[in-house]
């Protein structure tokens, strides 16, 4: 049974502006939006690389984060930690902190971009 579907569309240069900032601003921005092991994998390895990796890592979390929001809202509405967005393989995936009433839900997500413009496509089902 499908529960929801979520996309979300980013305008990547919104967060190229916030990483062009420097590094508090990106820091302050990776802290209010990540996981606790995505802040710690982006402290240690993607903080110190070029600004374009940087903006890959936290627009892909970001875009992907409001789609499975928009998936999970009204049965659950989650908060930027409880959801960690990670590679498996080539693909993206995610843990998801589920509230007891989703606690079997799995998300199936997808992610496309092209001319500036990030798309992530969240389907929650149970």
């Amino acid at each position: 049974m499908i529960v929801g579907v979520g996309v979300d569309i980013l305008c990547i240069s919104r967060i190229e502006a916030i990483v062009q900032r420097g590094s508090r601003f990106t820091a302050r921005f990776a802290r209010r939006i990540l996981s606790d092991s995505e802040n710690d994998y982006f402290g240690k390895t993607v903080a110190a690389q070029e600004e374009a990796q940087q903006v890959k890592y936290l627009a892909t979390r970001w875009c992907l984060k409001e789609a499975i929001y928009k998936a999970a809202y009204p049965r659950q509405t989650l908060r930027w930690r409880d959801v960690t967005v990670f590679k498996a393989g080539h693909k993206p995936a995610m843990n998801v902190r589920w509230s007891s009433e989703l606690e079997k839900a799995q998300a199936h997500i997808s992610l496309s971009h092209d001319g500036g413009l990030l798309a992530g496509f969240v389907v929650v089902e149970m």
